[in-house]
């Protein structure tokens, strides 16, 4: 008889939609009782194999990044680098020890790269110093049920073959299990949560704390579920039931970097094949910032910096970068051998790279770091009027206070990231029937975007008049 008292994951977590599909629950369960599957929202959640959960093990819900626990990204970052000689400290960044910014000038890995692919080049220089004996990426696939996955990295070639983002949803459960079975030295690369997930498991398990060298994090404001591949793909023409291949972050010289590509292959197993490049200005901007398929948890993330990782990685959003189409990457550096080797390296013609102090960095992700510092303060309290369960968070005072305009803004957007995914179900995920379907949450949304523009106009004529009378 199943006993209701006990608590894991799958009813604590998943339960109240806030699983984020890591997969370090299923790879760190002691009872080999949870494996991690795709629901019917494109997401990766864990489900339980069987009720043979004992009632004393809670080692699912300890390595949780988004159950309430005494560890969250202060604590943790603390007693990883509090100590280190010269390490600072700010409330948007967390520790830091240093911050660059540039590019790799070898490989291609500009080109190929997310932004200026200097992660790619890390990654390389640490399998070819022998700092490590393995290094741990997301890598498309040819399964055209996951297109994405953590591979286990031996060789140069197999890392660059995992450059660029994936805005696809991905789980680690497998490279998990693969380091906790095989003797070496492992650097990790992901995202905040996913990074949390990875320390929390190493404080529980002394093999991945001996094994793991370096966790290295990507700057983040959102994931997505399947679906949201799925809408570029109709975006672009294509049938999205028969998506098959998806690469982010094209390049090309006529775009600025910021207005990336990604594409798209499908139908070719139904004979007729399509594929195309849809970039951020042809719908995919407003379908981000609107927050369509954005998974749940997302919306209760506060961590921008992967601040628990050694290393994190970004686009250099900044006047004076995000023009180059070929990009930049923002290195935000807290272990003391990162960047002995970024310093040694730049003498060196591999990479072009030069500080970047971290007022900059933090202006680089503004607009990211106010929806998950100022904004989720409004999605927690509108979560909590809807009955819904929202986890614990960190508090960071701010003297910024939301108009009426924008508290509607992002109510609607909030509403929007949990009805677009039921909409492209019910919509039988064909584009114009979609669109229909979401029409009026859309139109509440351009309101909401209209009192938001009324309440900042009384300030920007306060500064017109503070200029006059100067």
């Amino acid at each position: 008889m199943p006993n209701i008292n006990r608590k894991n994951v799958c009813n604590t977590i998943v339960a109240h939609n806030l699983c984020i599909g890591c997969g370090l629950c299923a790879a760190i369960c002691p009872n080999n009782n949870l494996r991690i599957e795709s629901n019917e929202f494109g997401e990766y959640i864990a489900v339980e194999k069987d009720n043979k959960c004992p009632d004393t093990c809670s080692m699912c819900l300890m390595v949780c990044p988004f159950f309430d626990q005494e560890e969250n990204e202060d604590t943790l970052g603390e007693k990883l680098f509090a100590s280190i000689p010269g390490i600072r400290h700010t409330p948007q960044t967390g520790y830091y020890l240093e911050s660059f910014v540039g590019y790799s000038d070898v490989n291609n890995h500009r080109r190929h790269g997310a932004s200026g692919g200097m992660a790619t080049w890390l990654l390389e220089t640490l399998l070819e110093k022998k700092l490590v004996d393995y290094v741990v990426c997301v890598s498309p696939t040819e399964d055209v049920k996951k297109l994405f996955e953590f591979r286990v990295c031996t060789t140069i070639e197999d890392i660059r073959a995992c450059s660029r983002s994936a805005y696809y949803p991905v789980e680690m459960s497998k490279v998990i299990e693969h380091i906790l079975l095989n003797e070496g030295r492992y650097a990790i690369i992901g995202l905040p949560c996913y990074c949390k997930g990875i320390r929390l498991a190493m404080r529980q398990n002394t093999k991945l704390q001996r094994r793991i060298k370096f966790v290295l994090g990507l700057a983040c404001g959102q994931t997505k579920s399947r679906f949201f591949a799925e809408y570029v793909c109709a975006l672009g023409g294509g049938q999205a039931d028969c998506l098959e291949a998806f690469g982010c972050r094209v390049k090309t010289p006529d775009r600025p970097a910021s207005d990336f590509g990604m594409k798209f292959v499908c139908g070719t197993g139904a004979g007729w094949p399509h594929e195309g490049v849809v970039f951020r200005s042809e719908g995919i901007s407003q379908a981000w910032h609107d927050r369509y398929f954005t998974v749940n948890a997302c919306n209760f993330c506060d961590d921008m910096f992967a601040e628990v990782a050694d290393a994190c990685f970004m686009d250099a959003w900044l006047p004076e970068y995000s023009t180059d189409w070929k990009g930049h990457s923002i290195v935000l550096l807290r272990d003391s051998v990162l960047s002995n080797i970024l310093k040694e390296e730049s003498g060196n013609n591999s990479i072009s790279v030069k500080p970047l102090n971290v007022a900059k960095v933090i202006k680089s992700q503004e607009s990211v770091l106010r929806s998950k510092r100022v904004h989720m303060n409004e999605r927690i309290r509108f979560a909590q009027q809807l009955g819904q369960i929202v986890p614990k968070k960190r508090l960071f005072p701010s003297n910024t206070r939301l108009t009426f305009g924008e508290k509607k803004v992002v109510r609607a957007q909030f509403l929007l990231s949990q009805k677009s995914g039921r909409e492209w179900l019910t919509a039988k995920k064909q584009l114009a029937s979609f669109r229909k379907r979401l029409k009026p949450d859309i139109v509440h949304l351009r309101r909401a975007l209209f009192f938001k523009r009324l309440g900042h106009i009384p300030k920007a004529v306060a500064r017109r008049l503070q200029k006059v009378l100067a």
